[in-house]
């Protein structure tokens, strides 16, 4: 497959990483004004209440905001909270108070930053920004685990370092059973002073458990600490969805933790059952994957090369896997919507869900026709689905879906039936030019003799003129034709567009001047390198500048030329270049046949120069398209980057 499954993601969707850590907690414990926020849809997520406080701001009228609401700023892409900066905090009364700005990442992907804000008057001690800043950082360090025991051991250590307790450990608990395990922890904390196993007397619930020595023991954990002499013993369970996954403890000596330190235990509980329950819905998608291919053979369907999109589902209905088909058609990576619930991939309409509950229910294979399923753009296509359930040991382990893009068939073979007719057309075309160029020619020289036999002021004079400019046109017209019509060799090699288009502008320099043409150029970057044929290349942008030309001669106007990154996640990347000019536009009824064969707005043209313009950006593996309005027209050209 093209994209295998990772079990930690850089690109976790922001609500999973919401999931993982409760903010309005966190914020809670900075001693300064603080607000987290979402980089990616410019939304703040929670305000604590010093913010709230400073600025006179109701609660409800900045969640969800954008952070203009409070602040203009613009954030780093590698946001830390070693560097401060002097900002302008907004108030709700119109005023604006200076204060000394803070940033740290909460999230991998640095898309959920806190701001913590402090004003010059601030009474808050460096030393408690730079701690409270620190433990967040620690949070950060427990969803960086890519391993479950990875994950319990970070926590039990920042556990064990936050109480300064004298020992701490992590257990695990495994579906449909009681006990749980304690794990082998990578640093020492006198782990091994817990038990192996530990069965709660009670099954766990969110609430932490604490026990002191002047308490009688309830359970094999706390008459352990009893019998050590332990003041103290906490044992935090870890649940996410109402799913107990295990439990972290910690006991020592001495009080027990203050109501700041327990609020700093739930977020570290909080952290750590995000991040096994995201490694344990990883570990099922892997299980799904690897069992589906087992037990339906699929290895060599799902490769690269099938035309079938192929789709496997966890048994919740979470997408575990796409083929490169199954991308192509909805217009997702496989690595973007991993985990994503299917309704979200797949758009289409109940009879999905029907086929849905077929399969968990483990009725056998499903076939729906004609349905008419979204892209990421929302671009819908009729579809043939097949849902199969895999079942392993008579339980449902995965779902496969089959998709069959019927309305792709149907243009495809549409398609070749054109290229059939034009190719057809086109030889006929080549040897009808061919055998009337020759009678053309003769015309031409007889009418020239004609010409300069002639006497001044013959009236028969503008006659003959007519006649050998309608001669010109049709040997113009001949040559186009053979062009368009013979086969063309292409010699590739890197050619820099920065290079190319300001010469192709500066020969027409003269005639734009003449004609009140102002004219641009644009590179961004400075040396953007395609892979062509430079002489075929060149007639495409000489035939979309003399369009734009022709467009404005009446009129002027400007033109501009300009390349741009194109889009990055395709294979090869492209660098887009526009040709936009600011005539009168194209009619709407030519725009859809503006590059088939013989169409033109210019009465005078021979309607092939955008044909051989997109035969040619075809040839390397390119695009074009057109966008055209009353007062402008822009010609969009996509050419794969040079590698």
């Amino acid at each position: 497959m093209a994209n295998p499954i990772s079990p930690r993601l850089p690109f976790e969707p922001a609500d999973d990483e919401l999931q993982a850590l409760d903010f309005s907690l966190i914020l809670e414990l900075v001693p300064a004004a603080a607000l987290s926020y979402n980089r990616s849809n410019d939304s703040i997520i929670s305000v604590n209440q010093k913010l709230l406080e400073l600025t006179s701001f109701e609660l409800a009228s900045l969640l969800g905001k954008s952070l203009t609401t409070l602040v203009t700023l613009k954030l780093d892409t590698n946001p830390t909270g070693r560097d401060a900066r002097l900002v302008h905090l907004k108030t709700a009364g119109g005023s604006k108070i200076q204060a000394s700005l803070r940033i740290q990442s909460l999230s991998q992907t640095n898309q959920i930053v806190a701001l913590v804000f402090s004003p010059p008057d601030s009474q808050v001690e460096p030393e408690s920004h730079a701690a409270s800043l620190a433990f967040i950082e620690a949070l950060l360090r427990i969803q960086r685990q890519d391993t479950s025991t990875a994950a319990l051991s970070a926590a039990a250590e920042i556990l064990h370092k936050s109480l300064r307790a004298q020992a701490a450990a992590a257990y695990i608990q495994r579906k449909g059973e009681k006990e749980l395990f304690r794990v082998r922890l990578d640093t020492d904390l006198q782990s091994a002073q817990f038990p192996d196993l530990y069965t709660p007397p009670e099954p766990l619930t969110a609430d932490i458990i604490t026990w002191k020595s002047s308490q009688k023991p309830s359970s094999t954990l706390e008459e352990l600490a009893l019998v050590k002499g332990f003041h103290y013993l906490l044992v935090i369970p870890l649940s996410r969805q109402n799913e107990s996954l295990g439990a972290l403890t910690a006991a020592g000596f001495g009080s027990q933790p203050d109501e700041d330190s327990l609020r700093r235990i739930k977020l570290i509980a909080s952290s750590t059952a995000g991040v096994l329950h995201h490694l344990a819905r990883v570990e099922n998608a892997q299980r799904a994957v690897q069992r589906t291919r087992q037990v339906v053979q699929l290895e060599h369907a799902i490769s690269d090369n099938i035309e079938e999109g192929l789709i496997i589902l966890t048994p919740d209905l979470s997408v575990a896997e796409m083929n490169p088909s199954a991308e192509m058609m909805l217009g997702y990576a496989s690595s973007e919507v991993f985990l994503q619930k299917a309704d979200m991939v797949l758009i289409g309409n109940e009879t999905l869900s029907t086929l849905y509950k077929s399969a968990q229910q483990g009725i056998s294979t499903k076939v729906a026709n004609n349905l008419s399923l979204n892209t990421r753009t929302g671009k819908s296509f009729l579809a043939q689905v097949v849902c199969i359930p895999v079942m392993t040991d008579g339980k449902l382990s995965s779902i496969l879906l089959i998709l069959r893009d019927l309305s792709q068939s149907e243009q495809i073979r549409a398609h070749t039936q054109q290229l059939e007719q034009r190719a057809f057309l086109g030889e006929v075309s080549a040897i009808f030019a061919h055998e009337v160029k020759n009678p053309i020619n003769s015309i031409m020289t007889g009418l020239q003799y004609i010409g300069m036999t002639m006497k001044p002021g013959d009236p028969h004079y503008d006659l003959v003129s007519r006649l050998q400019n309608d001669c010109l046109r049709l040997t113009h017209l001949m040559d186009s034709t053979l062009t368009f019509s013979k086969p063309v060799e292409y010699h590739f090699r890197p050619v820099d567009l920065a290079e190319m288009l300001p010469s192709i502008l500066e020969r027409w320099a003269p005639r734009l001047t003449r004609l009140n043409i102002r004219y641009n150029f644009d590179a961004n970057p400075a040396h953007p390198l395609v892979r062509a044929d430079a002489r075929a290349l060149e007639q495409v942008f000489v035939n979309l500048v003399s369009n734009a030309v022709q467009a404005m001669e009446k009129t002027g106007g400007t033109l501009n030329l300009r390349v741009i990154n194109g889009a990055e996640h395709l294979v090869p990347a492209q660098y887009e270049i526009i040709v936009a000019d600011s005539g009168p536009g194209i009619p709407d009824d030519i725009k859809d046949h503006i590059f088939e064969p013989f169409v033109t707005t210019n009465v005078s043209g021979t309607g092939l120069g955008l044909a051989i313009t997109k035969r040619i950006v075809t040839a390397h593996k390119g695009t074009i398209n057109l966008e055209s309005y009353p007062g402008g027209t822009m010609f969009h050209v996509f050419l794969p980057k040079a590698e």
